[in-house]
């Protein structure tokens, strides 16, 4: 049996390999958190439910826009949602688009994966099967249909047909 000095210093001694794991282990989660790049779904998301989808990103703001790959005003503003996503992500906004393809009359839901690598589309792509699940937002009167939505997950803003870039970026930046 060991001395009651001894039994001590092995006591101090497993205490700082502890405490020096423990900052080990802090240190290396922390790099692999923030240093993990942002990848979104490279294929659409079927969504029942766009509210409920949404949830996800309660906490961030949301350019969310309902659009399809056969309209022309919408495929003009995806380059903006684009820079959007990559210049405002890091700061709590997610741009998501939902994809009116597979419930439109001239939608083609098998090319909104295909179109989506094509145009290097770096956020969420939701797509509805069923009009149903976009209760809650009303894009009757034409696409793109594009609202801002707040960090609590109220809407901010509504906007119909395309609109350039700078418009919502700066509606973004009063909510961030």
């Amino acid at each position: 049996m060991g001395t009651k000095k001894s039994k001590g210093k092995r006591a101090q001694v497993l205490i700082g390999v502890i405490v020096l794991a423990a900052i080990g282990f802090a240190i290396i989660w922390s790099e692999t958190r923030s240093n993990k790049p942002y990848e979104p779904p490279s294929t659409p998301v079927v969504s029942s439910n766009i509210i409920a989808s949404l949830d996800q990103f309660r906490g961030k703001v949301v350019i969310l826009d309902f659009w399809a790959t056969w309209c022309g005003p919408c495929r003009m503003e995806i380059p903006g949602f684009i820079n959007l996503q990559k210049k405002y992500h890091d700061q709590g906004l997610e741009v998501v688009g939902v994809s009116l393809d597979p419930i439109t009359p001239q939608g083609n839901a098998a090319l909104v994966g295909p179109f989506m690598q094509k145009f290097n589309i770096n956020y969420t792509i939701l797509m509805v099967n069923n009009p149903a699940a976009t209760a809650g937002y009303d894009y009757s009167r034409g696409i793109p249909t594009t609202y801002i939505v707040d960090r609590e997950g109220r809407i901010a803003k509504q906007h119909i047909g395309a609109i350039g870039e700078s418009v919502f970026e700066e509606e973004i930046k009063q909510l961030l």
